[in-house]
């Protein structure tokens, strides 16, 4: 007989795997059910604890959105990281166009980060400002890749322009379908000196 040794989990570890369970269960529910309507006792439930191990690893239920926001961001951080690593230039705006097409001005998330933002006030403004500088870092390696560095463009100013530009229209596509996603990546063309040309 064949003895399976598990290994043990420190403390923090097993903390942390039980934080991941109960956000990505969050993530599907406040998606899907609404963040108002849905209770922590429902997502200890489909995350496979119990509400006391919510309550562990989180205040309330404003942390636990702001924790669900964080996590969305997070995974689209990483989906373009890696467009903006691998893409060759000259099909980076295209590949930009087809991600914003499917991710910018989703009405379910732009309703939670809108219901988080009410019911966690200022405790969620850090984190805010945390997603929004590393969205912004993100624009930078992308202009790099095509802002000529003789152009004597103010870099940090076009991240911010385009950071700007992406959520205020997800915001405007939140609230009418009719305009595309894909216009996301048609502006980024226009507004990156050299975009077009390579």
């Amino acid at each position: 007989m064949t003895v399976v040794r598990r290994e043990r989990l420190t403390r923090a570890q097993s903390q942390q795997r039980t934080r991941a369970a109960v956000v990505a269960a969050a993530v599907e529910l406040f998606l899907t059910e609404g963040f108002r309507t849905t209770s922590l006792d429902e997502v200890a439930a489909a995350a496979g604890y119990t509400r006391g191990a919510v309550y562990s690893n989180f205040a309330d239920k404003a942390a636990m959105g702001i924790a669900v926001v964080d996590e969305l961001y997070r995974r689209e951080e990483r989906r373009l990281a890696e467009l903006i690593e691998t893409e060759p230039p000259d099909r980076l705006i295209d590949a930009l166009s087809t991600w914003a097409e499917a991710t910018v001005g989703d009405p379910r998330w732009m309703q939670l980060e809108i219901e988080v933002a009410a019911l966690s006030g200022g405790n969620n403004r850090a984190a805010t400002v945390e997603r929004h500088a590393r969205l912004r870092a993100l624009c930078r390696r992308l202009i790099d890749r095509f802002v000529d560095e003789s152009a004597g463009v103010d870099r940090d100013l076009l991240a911010l322009g385009l950071v700007g530009m992406a959520l205020g229209v997800g915001f405007q596509r939140a609230a009418d379908p009719a305009i595309g996603g894909a216009q996301v990546g048609e502006m980024f063309r226009l507004l990156l000196p050299g975009a077009c040309s390579r």
